[in-house]
């Protein structure tokens, strides 16, 4: 009796904290790991991930063909790699193969990753906060001090006043940086809309609002592909060309009006590719240089500063330190879970798909989980989410 008691409540248990782990992760993916170990110079938040991973061998273990076909990239990162670059394959390898697997595992139960308004939700707040931090760096202050101070710990490069005194980088809500608020606007948008198609343009339109004060290039940039994401899943096309008119001046005053293309404009033609402007570029080397470098393993060149241009991907990524063996883990992984006549709002697949591959860190759980809820298949009756109109 107490074996049948056991098999009936623990498995359940660790579902649901691993389903918790995972979710946490989502709303939050940055986290100062400094609090934890001093020397620490950890900012995404995946551990939990690996926690989840641990809680369920039973699912970390279902994709024997994943695992196998990692082994042979994991071998030419340790011969051929620097000393770090089988553990970064790992952090980008380890969370996206246990979220896929366990989406997969809950699908075909009948439940999904993530409760059905926690992305919309959660896209509210992030989107308010950075109105308010907007108003409280530029205006005057309304956040409480120790909300200030409490994120300043918690946070990595987190800080409560402004970037510059011409306010041209915007505001980077309970991210690490405005780029990194972006990304994370993107992935929680990019599942809202997935759970609830209706309500692809109040999406939108909090995401246009997060680009006006989030000033960044990465925003402006996934606003124009979110944008044209919703309008390539519409069904009703007449709407379409409607709603695209005010969106599309929405966008383009910001792109005209953006500080922030003109200063980076400014300083490649005054300093060129040095000075100022290596660290707005580093981002376009940290894509292409592992691609460039292929089928040999990438050597990350080091910046000035002392920062090493590390892959920004996971194509860079497993391409850079997995060569020939990564492409064949990372085609296997699409190939299995990206079955085309089954995903559904494909032009917003790709977009969370060109997130994940190419404008974020491998190990961003938030763009991993935005990734996972459109690329692995439904396996049971009804989509996970609304019906598109």
């Amino acid at each position: 009796m107490l074996a049948s008691a056991w098999e009936l409540t623990f498995p359940s248990a660790r579902l649901a904290l691993a389903r918790f782990l995972v979710a946490f992760c989502f709303v939050w993916p940055y986290f100062n790991y400094t609090l934890v170990a001093p020397d620490s110079q950890v900012e995404i938040n995946f551990l939990p991930v690996f926690l989840a991973a641990l809680l369920l061998p039973e699912v970390t273990l279902r994709e024997r063909w994943s695992i196998l076909l990692a082994l042979p990239a994991f071998g030419a990162a340790f011969l051929w790699g620097g000393p770090t670059a089988p553990l970064r394959l790992a952090v980008g390898i380890v969370p996206l193969h246990f979220v896929l697997n366990l989406t997969r595992h809950l699908r075909e139960t009948g439940r999904d990753l993530l409760p059905p308004n926690l992305a919309y939700r959660t896209l509210q707040i992030f989107v308010c906060f950075c109105i308010a931090q907007a108003v409280d760096t530029q205006l005057f202050p309304i956040l409480p001090g120790w909300l200030t101070n409490t994120l300043t710990n918690i946070l990595p490069r987190y800080s409560g006043t402004p970037y510059d005194e011409f306010g041209i980088h915007g505001v980077q809500g309970w991210a690490s940086e405005p780029s990194g608020a972006a990304v994370m606007g993107a992935a929680f948008a990019l599942v809202a809309i997935l759970q609830r198609p209706s309500w692809r343009w109040r999406v939108l339109a909090l995401f246009l609002a997060l680009t006006a004060v989030n000033k960044s290039v990465y925003a402006l940039m996934l606003l124009v592909l979110l944008s044209i994401g919703c309008l390539a899943t519409t069904a009703r096309r007449g709407y379409a060309l409607m709603a695209s008119a005010p969106v599309g001046a929405a966008i383009l005053f910001l792109i005209v009006r953006s500080a922030r293309l003109m200063d980076l404009r400014s300083n490649l033609l005054l300093n060129g590719a040095s000075s100022s402007t290596n660290n707005e570029l580093a981002r376009i080397t940290q894509i292409l240089a592992p691609l460039g470098q292929f089928p040999r393993i990438y050597k990350p060149p080091m910046l000035f500063g002392g920062i090493m241009l590390e892959p920004m991907g996971l194509l860079p990524l497993v391409v850079g330190y997995g060569s020939v063996a990564g492409i064949v883990w990372l085609l296997h992984i699409l190939r299995r879970n990206f079955p085309l006549r089954g995903v559904p709002l494909r032009p917003l697949a790709l977009v969370a798909g060109a997130i994940l591959l190419l404008l974020t860190a491998p190990d961003f759980i938030s763009a991993v989980v935005a990734f996972a809820f459109f690329m692995v298949p439904v396996r049971r009756e009804g989509p996970p989410c609304e019906e598109t109109s």
